[in-house]
């Protein structure tokens, strides 16, 4: 074990040998990833974003419309770990959301989403928790996807013709069935004078 991490270390420091890393995203290139602009007013794309947040599975942590700005958290497993040296511990991947909406125009709101991964970990020694930043843009786009899908409906709802006043609809009243009248066969009068 010892000699696998001396090898690893020398090879990292030995000029020539590159170590893989993770690209790294500027704020302007971020912000691209994270926002997109919707034609339509700020409170409708709140109600917008608190649906598809949940529909996705995250519990609200605040949300607040005058403000535009909404936290939550996904369900997430606590895993049992072992590490050498360390022992038994726990650890629990929770991705979180923040949501930032805001107000552009009389029919254009902004929307701005930051999703991060935090994950907490626990042994006998204490614990730790580290937070990773989601920079996938098929993320964010599966994201936006579905608050225009959301929107959308939402116009569809409001632009649905309403009835014009004084000409309400009266449903058909639906007629009762017609139970049938038993037959009673009826005597002749010549057979009822007969039976005395």
């Amino acid at each position: 074990m010892k000699k696998f991490v001396v090898a690893a270390l020398i090879a990292a420091s030995l000029p020539g040998v590159a170590v893989a890393k993770k690209k790294q995203v500027s704020s302007l290139e971020l912000q691209q990833i994270q926002s997109r602009e919707f034609e339509t007013s700020k409170d409708v794309a709140f109600a917008a974003v608190m649906t598809v947040l949940q529909d996705s599975g995250y519990r609200i942590g605040s949300a607040d419309r005058d403000t535009g700005l909404i936290t939550g958290a996904a369900s997430s497993k606590t895993h049992m770990t072992w590490m050498p040296f360390v022992g038994i511990g726990k650890s629990k991947k929770t991705p979180v959301v923040s949501a930032y909406i805001e107000d552009r125009g009389p029919a254009s709101a902004r929307v701005r989403l930051n999703f991060v991964m935090t994950k907490n970990s626990a042994n006998q020694f204490g614990g730790s928790a580290d937070e990773e930043p989601i920079v996938e843009p098929t993320v964010y786009q599966d994201a936006f996807e579905k608050v225009g899908k959301e929107l959308f409906v939402r116009q569809a709802l409001k632009t649905a013709p309403a009835p014009v006043p004084g000409s309400a609809v009266v449903p058909t009243p639906v007629a009762a069935p017609v139970a049938a009248v038993p037959v009673v066969p009826v005597a002749s009068p010549a057979a009822v004078n007969t039976v005395h």
